[in-house]
């Protein structure tokens, strides 16, 4: 028998189109059908409705069974207490709010949060939704006083009381002001031991100028800039945990042969007991004014 060759392209060709066709239609019905967690999601819009306002169509966070975790049994129970008698009605069960472990299972590889387990606030105790909020931001509106500073400055100051008062001295980081955040120098996930730099680091992102290496270095720079330095605030200029000269003498003792001493004591021997002229006194830095560290002298007077 023989075939014809345009009629069975033809029968192929009307095969794939039927076989299209159907998907086409068929696919719509076949997904109509929500998963159980987009159920569960549904039900909660009933009593829910200012929640799912603001978070039901987020992207991750669409599924209220995938951060609650009694969400099924919440919703059960709630529509068993709807269907009975007021005397038979089971006792209502809370949908839980997730602890920091559960929100880890999704954000471990998140490398902004892969160290929580080892950061000062999670050995303090604080979960996720201490600072973020399930539905909402923890921080809402910004009193007048915080406008400048944001919402992160205001988040951390409802704990951090006592670091948000140091911004009110002569002398601290504009964070009030807006010209920096608290994240711009703290790490919320991460512990000081996470990385590899240190305090200095950090400070000296900014504060280039006075940036190492240098031939001579001043021991407590190299070693810590909160040693003189508090990063917060201070009473005393230039952000010193103590004013000059007490800063400088907590180290070192005043030479007996120079800083002004009476003429003909320059290199007598003496237990100490010398008087000390009052322009030892003053202004250190006046003299020694590369402080964190020289290239040229080791007295770190230029």
């Amino acid at each position: 028998m023989k075939v014809n060759k345009g009629s069975l392209e033809m029968k192929k060709l009307i095969g794939a189109l039927a076989l299209m066709l159907g998907v086409t239609f068929a696919g719509p019905a076949l997904s109509a059908e929500p998963v159980e967690g987009s159920s569960i999601a549904q039900q909660c819009v009933g009593c829910h409705k200012e929640e799912v306002k603001t978070h039901g169509n987020h992207a991750y966070h669409g599924d209220c069974a995938s951060c609650h975790v009694k969400a099924n049994d919440h919703a059960k129970a709630e529509e068993a207490r709807e269907n009975a008698s007021a005397a038979d009605a089971p006792q209502s069960i809370k949908a839980g709010v997730p602890e920091s472990k559960q929100c880890l299972t999704c954000h471990e590889s998140d490398k902004k949060r892969m160290h929580f387990s080892i950061a000062e606030h999670n050995k303090a105790g604080v979960q996720c939704t201490d600072c973020h909020g399930n539905h909402t931001p923890k921080v809402k509106q910004l009193k007048a006083s915080q406008e400048k500073g944001g919402k992160t400055t205001a988040l951390c100051a409802t704990c951090h009381q006592d670091v948000l008062a140091k911004f009110n001295m002569p002398s601290h980081h504009p964070v009030k002001e807006g010209g920096a955040t608290c994240t711009g120098c703290h790490d919320p996930h991460a512990s000081k031991q996470a990385t590899l730099g240190g305090k200095n680091e950090v400070c000296t992102k900014c504060h280039q100028a006075v940036r190492g290496p240098h031939v001579f270095e001043h021991a407590p720079v190299v070693e810590d800039c909160t040693a003189c330095h508090d990063p917060h605030g201070s009473p005393n200029r230039k952000l010193l945990t103590v004013a000059q000269p007490m800063i400088c003498l907590q180290c070192h003792s005043v030479a007996t042969n120079r800083h002004g001493q009476p003429a003909g004591t320059a290199n007598a021997a003496t237990n100490n007991t010398a008087r000390i002229s009052g322009a030892a006194l003053r202004d250190c830095v006046s003299c020694h004014g590369a402080i964190h560290g020289s290239s040229i002298d080791q007295h770190l007077r230029h």
